[in-house]
């Protein structure tokens, strides 16, 4: 009788873990199903990446975009002083002639 319980244990034990063996093989497979990509599902990450890129160059561009206006508003700033410079010495001229032609004919007489 003792014997006939135990190989009875026996056979239910194997029973016992081939449905956990095959719950293993089905979690294993739907794991490995849910990594599997449809064509469908690469155009929408590839849309995703697109999306993220142009958003991250934008980011990035932008610091680099607004450093080129500061050094362009210099660069006007500067053009500016530099024609403004320009007059005051052509009118400095000017009046080195006059002063000069005046200096000249005050030798004179």
């Amino acid at each position: 009788m003792t014997e006939f319980v135990t190989t009875k244990q026996n056979e239910t034990q194997p029973n016992r873990s081939e449905p956990s063996s095959i719950e293993k093989l089905l979690d294993e497979i739907g794991s490995k199903l849910s990594n599997v990509l449809t064509k469908s599902d690469t155009d929408i990450i590839r849309n995703i990446m697109k999306e993220t890129l142009v958003e991250l160059k934008e980011k990035l561009l932008a610091s680099v975009v607004k450093q080129i206006e500061i050094i362009e508003s210099n660069m006007f700033d500067q053009a500016k002083e530099l024609a403004s410079l320009k007059e005051k010495v052509i009118e400095q001229n000017k009046k080195i002639k006059t002063l000069k032609k005046c200096n000249e004919s005050s030798k004179q007489t």
